[in-house]
This record gives C-alpha cells, sequence and structure tokens, in this order.
C-alpha cells in the first residue's frame, strides 16, 4: 500500500496498513524553520537548504530526505500567496533573519530593518514586524482594522481572485506532482475568518454591533473563494485529492464565538463553498478549526467536513475518548497525535513515546486518523523528541 493509498483509506474510515504520517502537508501541519534546521542536524543531512514554506509563520519547507526518513504520507501544493502576501511562484532569495538564521525566502520580502535590530514589513495594508532574536512574524497592523463601512472594505481589500497567473502556477505544480504515490493537500488559502484582516478585536466586536460589515467581507470572501476554487480545480484535476480550509473557532478555554453566531453567519457559508467543491470535484475537504470547537463539530459534518484538524485535545471539552465516541465515525482526526504545548517541547523522550501510543490507539479506533502533532512544531522543540514521536507512530501496530 502506497502513502496516497493510505491516506485515502483512512479518510474513509477502512483499514490501512498502517497509521498514516504528516509533516509539512500544509502550512498548519509544519515544523517552524529553526525546530526544522535542528531535525535536520540531528539526521545527519548535510543539505544547507532551508526554504521557507510560509514567511508569517516562518515554516520551512519538508525536504524529500526528511519524507524518507520519517515515512511522510502526504506532499503539499502551496497556496500561490503566503499569509503575508509573499508569492510563491517566484524566485527565492538568500536571506539572514534577525535571530541570525540564514534561508532562502521569496524575493518579494524585502524589510526594513530597525535599529533593535527587528524587521518590519509592509505589504497590502498590513505591517508585520519580526523583533530581534523572534521566531515569526507578528502583524502590528491589520489591514481592515480602522475601516467604518462597506464602502471601505471595497476601498481597502481586493476581492478580485485569481487570474491566468495563479493558474498557470497550480498547471506547474500539477505537471510536477503528476503521477506521486503521495496524498496531495492543495491550499487556495479559503480562510473564513474576518480577524486575519480585520484583527480580533474588530472581527469579534462587529459580530456583535455591525453583524451588516462583517457578514458583507465573509460572504464577499466565500464568492473569491469558489472563483479561485475553480482555477484551482481547473488546473489540478485528479492530482489533488484534499483541499484545505481555514477556521478558528475556539481557544483553550472555550468557544471563541456561540453556536447561534455560528449557525447564523459561518455554517451557510461553509455550506456553500463545501457543496460547491464537491459538486465539481472528487477532493475532500480539511479543516482547520483550532482550540475548543467540540460544541461545533456536529455542525461541521453537516456541512461536508471530511477530515478535522488539529484536534487540540488540552482544550477545554476535547479529551480524545470523547471526540471518538461522539465523532470517529463521522469525520476524520488529523491530528491530535502529540501536545505540542508541553509534552513535545518540554517532556522526556519516554514521556513523547508513550503520549504518542495512547493517543494513537484512541484516535485510530475507527480507522479514521492521521498522525500529526497539534498544529505547527514550534521553533526550540528537541529535535529527539521529534525523531522520537515518528518514530514510535511508524511501528505501532494494532
Amino acid at each position: 500500500m502506497n502513502s496516497k493509498e493510505r491516506i485515502l483509506k483512512v479518510i474513509k474510515h477502512e483499514k490501512a496498513d498502517k497509521i498514516p504520517v504528516d509533516l509539512g502537508g500544509s502550512l498548519p501541519t509544519g515544523i517552524n524553520v529553526k525546530a526544522y534546521n535542528g531535525l535536520k542536524q540531528a539526521l545527519g543531512i548535510k543539505s544547507c537548504n532551508l526554504e521557507i514554506f510560509d514567511s508569517m509563520f516562518m515554516i520551512a519547507k519538508v525536504e524529500k530526505e526528511i519524507i524518507e526518513n520519517l515515512q511522510i504520507d502526504v506532499v503539499p501544493i502551496s497556496s500561490p500567496y503566503d499569509c503575508m502576501y509573499l508569492r510563491n511562484f517566484i524566485a527565492k532569495k538568500e536571506t539572514i533573519l534577525p535571530n541570525g538564521l540564514k534561508c532562502l525566502i521569496s524575493e518579494d520580502y524585502k524589510p526594513e530593518r530597525q535599529r533593535d535590530g527587528s524587521n518590519i514589513f509592509k505589504k497590502n495594508g498590513f505591517i508585520f514586524k519580526f523583533p530581534r532574536n523572534g521566531f515569526y512574524h507578528d502583524v502590528t497592523k491589520y489591514a481592515l482594522e480602522d475601516i467604518k463601512s462597506v464602502k471601505d472594505i471595497d476601498r481597502l481589500f481586493d476581492f478580485s481572485g485569481y487570474s491566468d497567473i495563479e493558474e498557470n502556477y497550480f498547471l506547474e505544480q500539477s505537471k510536477k506532482l503528476k503521477g506521486t504515490d503521495k496524498a496531495v493537500i492543495g491550499d487556495i488559502f479559503a480562510s473564513f475568518s474576518a480577524e486575519d484582516v480585520f484583527g480580533y478585536e474588530k472581527a469579534l466586536m462587529s459580530l456583535l454591533v455591525d453583524k451588516k460589515l462583517h457578514m458583507y467581507f465573509v460572504e464577499r470572501l466565500t464568492d473569491m473563494f469558489i472563483n479561485n476554487f475553480d482555477i484551482f480545480n481547473r488546473s489540478m484535476g485528479d492530482v489533488a485529492d484534499i483541499l484545505l480550509i481555514y477556521k478558528d473557532m475556539g481557544h483553550q478555554d472555550g468557544p471563541i464565538i456561540s453556536t447561534d453566531v455560528a449557525n447564523e453567519f459561518f455554517f451557510p457559508l461553509f455550506k456553500k463553498f463545501i457543496s460547491h467543491v464537491k459538486s465539481k470535484s472528487n477532493y475532500y475537504v480539511m479543516m482547520h478549526n483550532c482550540g475548543s470547537i467540540y460544541n461545533f463539530i456536529p455542525g461541521l459534518i453537516d456541512c461536508g467536513v471530511d477530515i478535522l484538524n488539529p484536534i487540540q485535545f488540552t482544550a477545554k471539552n476535547m479529551e480524545l475518548q470523547r471526540l471518538q465516541r461522539e465523532f470517529g465515525k463521522y469525520i476524520c482526526f488529523w491530528g491530535g497525535g502529540i501536545d505540542t504545548q508541553k509534552i513535545l517541547p518540554y517532556g522526556t523522550e519516554k514521556e513523547v513515546r508513550k503520549q504518542v501510543k495512547e493517543n494513537a490507539f484512541i484516535l485510530s479506533k475507527n480507522d479514521g486518523f492521521v498522525f500529526n502533532p497539534v498544529h505547527i512544531i514550534q521553533s526550540g522543540v528537541p529535535a529527539e523528541n521529534i525523531i522520537a514521536a515518528y518514530d514510535e507512530i511508524n511501528k505501532i501496530v494494532f
């Protein structure tokens, strides 16, 4: 059984030869470039390339040697633009980050170095800052944080979406990946979160005091995503297997929004978009949705979500046994393999292996589980713990 077959089996809740494994198959299942550099050194991989997959979160592009060593079953088709609107389809240049790490990044990256050693980068109304000795770019100004009307949105935000340029990018990706034995995740950065552009304060307040403004923006986004998907689908065809969408609805201690708000605002938009995807393709839909989202999972299943990531089991009401018992037959769990807040960065190798085995036993009961840590592996995580986690999952046989 090859990787693609293995992944497709578990999405359909069918028994595979082993538990499938992901690292770097998408932005939220990736690894910070500093941790990645340590991982390469620990594995004795000599290539000096440290290529950036996403510049905001400083996610590394996972290379073939790592994919083979850790037995990764997934490869990505990255969005044409990363989270800082840098083009992924142009040449990369060498840069030295404020923390001293040398890497390859899009030629669009032209920051202003500050007296304190930090980098400031401005793009499309956003201001991003990479602090001296930092790990990634923080947003210090959101493009639409000061808007007051729908007219402001139309004036400041471009809803035109993809064109021939992006279509040609996807066609090139299709040629490169055609015939691969890995499962392929496509990303058009379909994020239904106004907070990505408004900022959290403005976005969440507008749900209460200016619903028309919030809904106008996310409805226009949804229409743009549908157009972008059509271009992606026309270019990629059956080369891709999974389409990734985004919407964070929880934090550590509970939901960010109420179920009433979800039912009124977001579930209809999810359903509209996912219904279109499934009417035009055979792609499975994977949603990245962080935090305590137990209350929303039935609605997400009803909207057509096939795969849920990252399964943040340390958040409130997200106990793995409960999730498996109530939803394990209806949705594929992609993540939840190990806690990235405490155990992976600070635990012993023995604790890492123990949690990987325990979580895999629970989440694979209905054969719908792909191993990945809970969200991005952060800078500072010991390479030995990463290696132990993947070694343990790859030798598990139930």
